[in-house]
């Protein structure tokens, strides 16, 4: 059984064998300190370690301090890179292209759609683009002075303009 217990950097392992603690003298301790790209890590006796451990901080102490100079993922721009911030809609702008080349002049089904966008360099594989796709539609369909008209027929989206 290992016990472990920390203090402010300081790494202390206790064994115990049954219910009886081995001696101090066979006690093993570790710490490790960080000061900017410096790590100093050490294990081994608990005397050698404390005398260690102090030799370590006035020696990081001692050290000049670096100026810090922020990472390129500190700066403003790229703080939307990646998964957070406003999205940007990829099929409704699209869509808007399709409707006002006339594409919607005879009626088309989804899949007719989807091929449609796929010519205007669209992500459209996989259920999710189609799901997506076809909620942009339905959106467009919903509003008051909607261009766009769409319905079901037997279990199929057809969309049209006027």
């Amino acid at each position: 059984m290992v016990i472990e217990t920390t203090t402010k950097g300081f790494y202390r392992k206790t064994r115990l064998i049954g219910e009886r603690e081995l001696k101090l003298s066979e006690v093993k301790n570790r710490f490790r300190v960080r000061n900017g790209e410096i790590e100093i890590e050490y294990e081994g006796p608990l005397q050698e370690v404390n005398k260690r451990y102090d030799k370590a901080l006035e020696w990081l102490a001692s050290q000049p301090a670096k100026a810090h100079t922020p990472k390129k993922s500190e700066s403003a721009e790229d703080e939307k890179e990646g998964r957070g911030g406003l999205r940007k809609p990829i099929y409704g702008p699209k869509i808007d292209e399709l409707e006002n080349e006339g594409f919607f002049k005879k009626r088309k089904s989804l899949d007719e759609v989807i091929k449609g966008l796929v010519t205007k360099n669209v992500p459209t594989r996989g259920s999710k683009a189609r799901n997506a796709i076809l909620m942009s539609l339905r959106r467009r369909i919903a509003q008051k002075d909607a261009k766009l008209k769409g319905t079901t027929e037997e279990d199929q989206w057809c969309f049209w303009t006027d």
